[in-house]
């Protein structure tokens, strides 16, 4: 229904109009009535109405005055207004000032005043099409525009040189943001046939209330859950957008990157910005995640981290002590948070354990978790519980079936064989072997012997002898240069060691090999 207000300072004129034409029947409704122009103007402030009757004739503002402004504030609004034979002139001054329309109140009737309004419906309905049709068309190229740049900010993070060049000239060198978005679902074939079209509608969605809370963002669709999202922002405001800025209805997480000036920097912006992701692994109750708030862990000093934790854990399983191996378990877990370690690093860390504990289960019970496990669980609690039901599962098969105390020292020879072929080319001692499998110095090298039927050092020898035979044999390496790849600090000892073991001095050997 179109909304109609009547003005006129005459109480007894309102009454009439508003009792002698059927409002509702006739498709208006009467929003209300005033005495005078300034009465009126709390619905032309409001935009309440659609059409305005109005005297010309009153106190206070006049018809005239009505006219205009309500022309100012509402333009879409019909104005008609009502006169007497004396009012001619007014009339053509309301008309002027953008009435519609005017009516004699002597000659006033139902008829001829649902006529007027009739062609002022008309006239209304035909301006709200022609608006729609130039909304809608604003609308689409607006979309187009839209779809052209999300092209350009796709190819730019392709590395496409001319389309990093286009969105520097389009952003006009302003500092920016890289936001990627990614829908949170539990689902967990992504590309399965009949979600194809759930993930479409979703991300599109998406793409709209970016859109509609950031306008001046520009999007680019990655993966099926993904979008990449180039943000303008000035410097103060960095922080304001990454924590207010983006906030919407839809369930999705939010990575961010800092602030930067440079076009040229957009792919690191947008890697910082995926792997702002990561802090899902920790926390899984945040939507944003910052670029400034994610783990930095040098790869070499998360490594030492990892080869000291693994120890104690290591060489508790060795020697069979299952309470020793849990408190060291809980202490290496207890680093899996941020600003200890990262994703990555954990995973790695939660492998290593998952293969040290295969290593130590003895075959017929159930399935110990595997170490590929680890890499497709979401969260770091998720992992923690994988690794412990493992660590659960070996102990309670260790006490229904203990290992008899010969294969624990093969367990535990075999441990200490992998350390000494990883470093016997180096410095290495039968203390640092005991060490490393947890007993000492005196039961390992008696252990180490019964098994393997050789003692620590002629072990030692044999390993690096059998390096030096393959590097002289397949090498052009001076001898002073294989001694020292094979773990002989002494090139003298070597040579004399050699011969007397193999018969021929290492010159010798190479010799008969090149020949």
């Amino acid at each position: 229904m179109y909304r109609v207000l009547l003005v006129d300072d005459e109480a007894i004129a309102r009454t009439g109009l508003r009792s002698t034409f059927d409002w509702e029947k006739h498709g208006y409704r009467l929003v209300g009535e005033a005495s005078n122009g300034q009465r009126a103007m709390k619905w032309i402030l409001n935009g309440d109405l659609d059409i305005l009757i109005t005297d010309i004739a009153m106190p206070i503002m006049d018809g005239l005055e009505l006219t205009r402004r309500t022309r100012e504030l509402c333009p879409w609004v019909k104005v008609l207004l009502l006169s007497c034979h004396s009012d001619f002139e007014f009339v053509r001054e309301g008309i002027r000032l953008g009435a519609s329309d005017y009516i004699l109140k002597p000659t006033l009737d139902p008829d001829s005043l649902g006529a007027i309004l009739d062609q002022m419906r008309s006239k209304l309905e035909e301006e709200r099409q022609m608006q729609r049709i130039l909304t809608e068309h604003e609308q689409q190229q607006r979309r187009n525009k839209k779809k052209a740049d999300e092209k350009i900010l796709f190819q730019a993070l392709s590395g496409d040189p001319n389309a990093i060049e286009d969105l520097e000239a389009r952003s006009h060198g302003g500092s920016y943001m890289m936001a990627v978005l990614q829908l949170d679902s539990d689902i967990g074939d992504r590309a399965a046939g009949g979600q194809q079209k759930d993930w479409h509608d979703r991300i599109e969605r998406l793409l709209e209330l970016l859109y509609d809370q950031v306008p001046e963002a520009l999007a680019a669709r990655l993966e099926t859950d993904r979008i990449a999202a180039y943000v303008p922002v000035r410097p103060e405001e960095r922080r304001e957008v990454s924590e207010a800025g983006i906030k919407l209805p839809i369930r999705c997480i939010i990575g961010l990157s800092r602030g930067f000036n440079s076009i040229g920097k957009l792919h690191e912006a947008f890697q910082e910005a995926v792997e702002s992701l990561e802090g899902l692994f920790f926390y899984r109750d945040k939507q944003i995640l910052h670029a400034e708030d994610r783990l930095l862990v040098d790869a070499e000093s998360a490594q030492e981290g990892s080869t000291s934790g693994l120890y104690g854990f290591r060489a508790g399983l060795a020697v069979g002590n299952m309470d020793k191996s849990e408190v060291e378990l809980q202490a290496i877990m207890e680093r899996w948070k941020p600003g200890r370690m990262n994703k990555p690093a954990v995973l790695k860390e939660a492998e290593g354990i998952l293969g040290l504990l295969a290593m130590h289960y003895l075959p017929g019970g159930p399935a110990l978790p595997q170490a590929g496990e680890a890499g497709r669980l979401r969260s770091v609690e998720e992992v923690k519980g994988l690794v412990l039901e493992a660590f659960r599962m070996l102990r309670e098969e260790a006490i229904r079936h203990p290992v008899p105390e010969s294969t624990l020292h093969e367990r535990i020879v075999l441990q200490a064989v992998q350390y000494i072929n990883a470093r016997f080319t180096e410095p290495i001692s039968l203390q640092e072997v005991a060490d490393d499998v947890a007993v000492s110095r005196n039961y390992f090298s008696e252990m180490f012997k019964r098994v393997t039927g050789h003692n620590f050092i002629d072990y030692v020898i044999d390993l690096r002898l059998k390096r030096a035979k393959e590097l002289l044999s397949t090498t052009s390496l001076r001898v002073y240069e294989v001694a020292d790849r094979s773990g002989f600090n002494d090139v003298k000892y070597f040579s004399k060691l050699f011969k007397k073991l193999v018969g021929i001095s290492p010159a010798e050997y190479q010799g008969q090999h090149r020949k």
